[in-house]
């Protein structure tokens, strides 16, 4: 049995278990058939995992199902699913292994989201992938719902479905403009066939469907609400697994199916770079502004989400110009940067399950964790920190820096359009990058390095598992010399993009006579500068500690700690045009209102996309349902009335044909 052969089997056998969970949840035989799912999908995902880990080099090989419409329906998972998959397995396997609640729904939400995961990104045709998907997004709400915890998770829920089902219906529109053939391999020949006009609109419907869910504006809108109301296995899953399947099916679509046609291929490019950089900003300024650890994640998984959006659309904008080479690396940089997202992100919404197991909430406060765990959720939430905001030797770093990189060769282009988006993308990537620093510092320094305060003992597990995340993304970063190159095969449109990106130890865009960077260098050179403050650490046995200087005053260190609404307010006061800032205060009394019992101060942001849209869109609806009410009179004459007009219109129809 060959590679291929053998990864295919192992994927097979990981959906057989998925499948078998949902079976056992719903059969509910006994009372330990929810504990017994939960473990079956543990392992399904390891399977899984250990599946695509074997597959990366070769890929795997095509599974025939059974004939849908004389079309074979076969199932394989093309490379670059593979490689963007990778590290999102381990996250939900470690998202799965330190869920608390092992008896509840949860897990069936889980066997079905991945269930979607492997219709979406492995079977051949257009329906499955409608199926896929909505089997990703039935699988989030179950997830989310099962949080019994937060009241609020039905309307997030549903406002959540709501706008996914918009995501849907762009799909199936894209799928049926691109003509009768569903599958796959006629996609492009299809798509080949309609004009400049149609062709732009099938691209824009796929960037809508799929955008969907990797929150692009003003779609973005459900993501806090729903992260909020869920936990943190739950987010980790979402921002690892769901959105890496989501990118790499827009990517499909744009790179594989669209039709080289270099005035549509340029339009969609440039929409698609501008809108996620757009989506990125937005993102990231009102993520700085949250004060919970899972509202805050979520907006900067949409940021994250945006900037690889933006590499594809840098990657479409070369391919326009007849840039294949830098095509293939854009894309190539934009399934590195969710890789290393997914690892990241999954170890900080981990690092926020210990802060509630600890502490009861998600809130933003001065609680410790840091120093209180420093080996396991201080080291592991360091380097998560780290590559988020772009830093060294990080993976987030590494590819970003090659995302600028690689914007920074538009003098290969022709097209001004096509140079000035790479430039406006280039500042807003900068702008982003900034935020984001700031918004994790907030995190890490507010959230994990603050004052200490007492709380519950959490079970050492789940500790470990944001440092096992956090270290597979340094270790990620510092070996992507080495098995980057193997990765040919996910280099879409050209495979030697893969083979060009290393240069020994060093990572170049393309050449090394333009930049360069080693992340193993950075290790090797920060390993070396750490010897003078660990030289100076070992010299004194114990370390002399002293309270703060505070004028000759006695300090409170918890009274007057930095509170996460403090260190956001100065950007808050600034960009008040942006943020509209919105203050409420309640005050409740006692002994017939005469003493003050209770002060409450509420502060937010009003935001520019989003709630707005949602509610035009809610009076639009009613306003319709009220002209068209009058053809609901409530009689059953009435509509058998309508069912013969249809009738004699279809009967017309035939005819006239």
């Amino acid at each position: 049995m060959s590679v291929p052969q053998v990864a295919t089997l192992g994927m097979a056998i990981a959906a057989t278990l998925l499948i078998l969970s949902v079976g056992l949840h719903l059969a509910r035989l006994s009372s330990w058939s929810p504990a017994l799912a939960h473990k079956v999908v543990l392992v399904g995902v390891l399977v899984a995992l250990v599946a695509d880990i074997v597959g990366l080099p070769s890929g795997t090989s095509s599974l025939h199902l059974f004939v849908l419409e004389n079309q074979p329906l076969v199932w394989r998972l093309d490379t670059a699913a593979l490689l963007i998959l990778a590290p999102a397995w381990l996250a939900v396997a470690l998202a799965v292994a330190v869920r608390r609640d092992r008896g509840g729904w949860w897990s069936l939400g889980v066997a079905i989201a991945l269930l979607g995961v492997l219709c979406l990104a492995g079977l051949n045709n257009g329906a499955s992938m409608i199926v896929g998907w909505e089997l990703m997004s039935l699988g989030s709400a179950v997830m989310i719902l099962s949080n019994r915890s937060d009241t609020n998770g039905s309307k997030a829920t549903l406002t959540m479905l709501a706008l996914l089902e918009v995501g849907s219906v762009a799909l199936i529109m894209a799928v049926a403009l691109l003509g009768p053939n569903l599958g796959f391999a006629d996609f492009r020949g299809d798509w080949a066939a309609r004009g400049v006009v149609v062709s732009s609109i099938i691209g824009l419907l796929f960037l809508v469907g799929f955008g969907a869910k990797l929150g692009i504006a003003p779609l973005y809108a459900w993501v806090a609400e729903a992260y909020g109301c869920a936990d943190g296995p739950t987010g980790a899953i979402l921002s690892s697994l769901i959105l890496n399947t989501a990118y790499f099916a827009l990517g499909r679509a744009l790179l594989r199916w669209l039709p080289v046609h270099a005035s549509s291929t340029l339009f969609l490019g440039v929409t698609v770079a501008a809108l996620g950089m757009l989506s990125a900003i937005i993102a990231i300024l009102y993520a700085f502004q949250q004060r919970d650890w899972l509202r805050l994640l979520s907006l900067s998984g949409v940021e994250n989400g945006g900037i690889a959006i933006a590499a594809l659309g840098a990657a479409l904008i070369f391919q326009a110009g007849g840039q294949q080479e830098l095509a293939g690396l854009c894309w190539l940089i934009g399934i590195l940067h969710l890789m290393g997202h997914s690892l990241a992100k999954a170890s900080l919404f981990l690092a926020a399950s210990v802060k509630k197991e600890r502490d009861g909430n998600y809130r933003i406060v001065q609680i410790g964790l840091g120093h209180e765990y420093p080996w396991t959720v201080g080291v592991g939430g360091l380097i998560a920190s780290m590559s988020l905001s772009a830093m060294p030797p990080a993976m987030g770093f590494v590819t970003e820096w090659l995302l600028f990189e690689a914007l920074f060769h538009d003098f290969t282009l022709v097209s001004l359009a096509g140079r000035t988006t790479l430039i406006l993308v280039g500042a807003g990537l900068a702008l982003s990058a900034a935020l984001s620093l700031a918004t994790l510092v907030k995190l890490y320094g507010v959230g994990l390095l603050g004052a200490r305060r007492p709380g519950r003992s959490v079970i050492a597990g789940r500790r470990l598992a944001v440092l096992v995340l956090g270290l597979a993304n340094l270790a990620g970063a510092i070996s992507l010399v080495f098995w980057e190159p193997l990765m040919w095969r996910a280099s879409w449109p050209d495979p030697a993009s893969a083979k060009a990106l290393v240069n020994g130890l060093l990572i170049v865009p393309l050449s090394a006579g333009f930049a360069f960077i080693s992340p193993v260098k950075f290790v090797i050179v920060g390993v070396l500068f750490a010897c003078v403050p660990v030289g100076l650490a070992l010299r004194r046995s114990r370390p002399r500690r002293v309270p703060p200087w505070s004028g000759g005053e006695t300090v409170d260190l918890v009274a007057s700690a930095t509170t996460a609404f403090g260190f956001s307010n100065p950007l808050r006061t600034v960009y008040s045009f942006l943020y509209r800032p919105k203050t409420s205060s309640e005050r409740s009394y006692r002994d017939h209102g005469y003493v003050l019992e209770r002060a409450t101060y509420h502060a937010g942001e009003a935001p520019i996309l989003g709630a707005g849209l949602i509610q035009s869109l809610r009076r639009g609806v009613n306003r319709l349902a009220r002209v068209l009410s009058p053809l609901q009179g409530g009689q059953l004459n009435v509509y058998l009335s309508y069912l013969l007009i249809l009738f004699l219109i279809a009967m017309i129809a035939i005819f006239v044909h």
